[in-house]
């Protein structure tokens, strides 16, 4: 049964931005009081949140809403936990969230952030930025080149908005390398249909005609893969020479990036076995493998954080600030400099990669991180 008390009016100025501390004590006192309430005022004002047009732009999107508490702005107040059913409305507040040490974000619509000395960067994109390398070592900018770029026997390239799809059977087959720097994303159409994503700062070396027993690739940095199954020729993924991951017909995601801690390989579909030195692993649906030390070790993973980046968003749960911030040095070619020391900062929360650098950053700027940014230098002070 719905309480009959719910404050309506104070809920409607939290998602105006003007509840004042006061009344922020007392509507969140409604909230711990009533946790599991059904009330259908409630409802009805989320849901309109939810589809009113914001002025200022989305930092994160409504999704993020299947994770998080809420709170107001700074302030002290208490917080509880949203019912489930409520979290895809509240999600279009303008709320930030600092609870128990977790930063946790929500679409933001506040005050525009201060400009970073008139530094505008822009975002990578996907479809810009990358260089194919044939055989003979000749490089052509795919940015610039466009149509069929390759002519091998049978085999026609083609390079069209952001997709780099081989066709045919080439009359012999020579490695080709496909490499996006920092800001830059490609999608990869193998001779045998396989489907490869390359995130930012990656590469991928493959032939261009695959033999009658097996299929290899090699990669550096991220991609994630789906494999056209074909049982009598297993799909060989090398990992920066250091692990390998085979497969039949599946779709994984293997992030290898020399700056990060480990090789992680996250299995959305089918199965695959992991490979390093003399220890291998059968993975499974949502299951994780991660390759430190030449040490292998299976845990479960969240598969939609994981591949994200595919679908155009930074997506983090409890990830902790140097992790986040290496995505983001990718994505908009910094460098990131500690002066003191990483600050203990775990984050959740979803933000859209197509925002301009300091549209990214106001999000981390309001949960308390202290920065200049000196070119594309991001110095992270005290």
């Amino acid at each position: 049964m719905a309480p009959s008390n719910f404050p309506k009016d104070l809920f409607q100025k939290l998602l105006d931005g003007t509840l004042t501390d006061p009344e922020s004590v007392t509507l969140f006192a409604w909230f711990r009081e009533n946790p599991d309430s059904t009330d259908p005022a409630l409802e009805s004002l989320l849901e309109q949140a939810y589809h009113r047009s914001f002025a200022a732009p989305p930092a994160l999107l409504p999704g993020a809403g299947d994770r998080i508490l809420h709170r107001l702005m700074e302030s002290t107040t208490p917080v509880v936990r949203m019912r489930r059913r409520w979290l895809q409305y509240a999600a279009a507040a303008a709320l930030l969230v600092a609870v128990a040490g977790t930063a946790t974000i929500l679409v933001m619509r506040q005050r525009p952030a201060t400009p970073l000395a008139g530094n505008v960067i822009k975002p990578g994109k996907h479809g810009n930025y990358a260089t194919l390398t044939l055989g003979n070592g000749t490089q052509i900018q795919l940015d610039s080149a466009h149509g069929n770029i390759v002519r091998s026997g049978d085999l026609l390239v083609d390079n069209h908005k952001g997709e780099l799809d081989y066709q045919g059977q080439a009359g012999s087959a020579e490695l080709h390398t496909l490499t996006t720097p920092k800001g830059g994303q490609y999608k990869l159409l193998l001779p045998d249909g396989t489907i490869v994503w390359l995130n930012a700062g990656s590469s991928i070396t493959y032939p261009t005609a695959f033999n009658e027993t097996s299929r290899q690739v090699k990669m550096t940095g991220e991609a994630y893969f789906e494999i056209k199954q074909a049982a009598a020729r297993p799909f060989v993924v090398n990992v920066a020479g250091k692990a390998s991951v085979e497969v039949l017909g599946t779709a994984f995601n293997v992030n290898a990036y020399a700056d990060e801690p480990g090789i992680r390989t996250t299995l959305l579909q089918g199965s695959v076995r992991m490979h390093v030195q003399d220890a291998s692993a059968v993975l499974h649906p949502g299951q994780q493998a991660v390759i430190k030390d030449a040490q292998l070790q299976v845990t479960s993973a969240d598969t939609a954080t994981t591949v994200a980046w595919k679908d155009g968003l930074f997506r983090f749960d409890h990830t902790s600030l140097d992790e986040v911030l290496r995505q983001v040095a990718r994505w908009y070619d910094l460098e990131v400099v500690y002066e003191t020391g990483i600050p203990h900062l775990p984050l959740s929360g979803e933000i859209k990669r197509d925002l301009d650098l300091e549209q990214a950053l106001s999000v981390l700027r309001n949960l308390g991180l202290h920065y200049r940014l000196e070119g594309r230098q991001l110095i992270v002070t005290p």
